[in-house]
């Protein structure tokens, strides 16, 4: 039994759920711009294509025959990474390794998009950490701070300790002027990291 071509449209959706988890991990975004970005969106699709064109390639194989069709087109959907990432070698050239196969062009082609994918990101979040500065006093900012650290969910009770220590430590820091002190509780709001 020969697999239905429809079913790479179940592989392509599973491949580009994973790669949009994938991304979201890597730049943390939110509310950002970057989700319209045409790379952002443009990678996931290259990613869905990558994987259809897996189910295509390992589709006449007598070996997943016997599979059962969407065990199979979701087995491609999640595994397609695995094999565009497989090395046929490893070259050393100056004291350094060298990949030779898929991965090669996969992880370069990943590199860029997620280069231009970065610069979108800083973008944004530079934009509003200059807003959040212009528009609040430190104190202020002090509070919205306090209020984002015991908000979020994902905090353990130990991580909300460490950040309002992280906090009080900003705010009472007598090497930084108001200014500095503004910029950084603002890059934490805008970005969610300790600067």
């Amino acid at each position: 039994m020969q697999h239905s071509a429809w079913f790479s449209v179940l592989s392509a959706a599973v491949a580009g759920g994973v790669t949009l988890f994938d991304m979201d991990r890597t730049f943390v975004v939110s509310g950002y711009q970057v989700y319209r970005s045409a790379w952002w969106w443009g990678f996931i699709v290259v990613n869905c294509g990558i994987a259809a064109a897996v189910f295509f390639g390992l589709r006449p194989l007598g070996t997943f025959q016997e599979w059962n069709s969407w065990l199979f087109a979701a087995g491609v959907g999640v595994c397609y990474l695995a094999i565009v990432r497989l090395k046929f070698a490893t070259v050393s050239y100056q004291n350094s390794e060298i990949p030779v196969g898929l991965d090669t062009f996969y992880e370069s082609g990943r590199q860029f998009v997620f280069k231009r994918i970065n610069e979108a990101v800083k973008a944004d979040r530079a934009r509003l950490a200059k807003k959040l500065i212009d528009d609040n006093d430190l104190k202020s900012l002090g509070s919205q701070v306090r209020m984002d650290i015991h908000l979020d969910a994902l905090l353990t009770p130990e991580e909300k300790k460490t950040r309002q220590a992280w906090l009080l430590k900003v705010v009472q820091d007598p090497d930084f002027d108001e200014e500095q002190k503004k910029m950084t509780l603002a890059v934490y709001l805008a970005s969610g990291t300790q600067a």
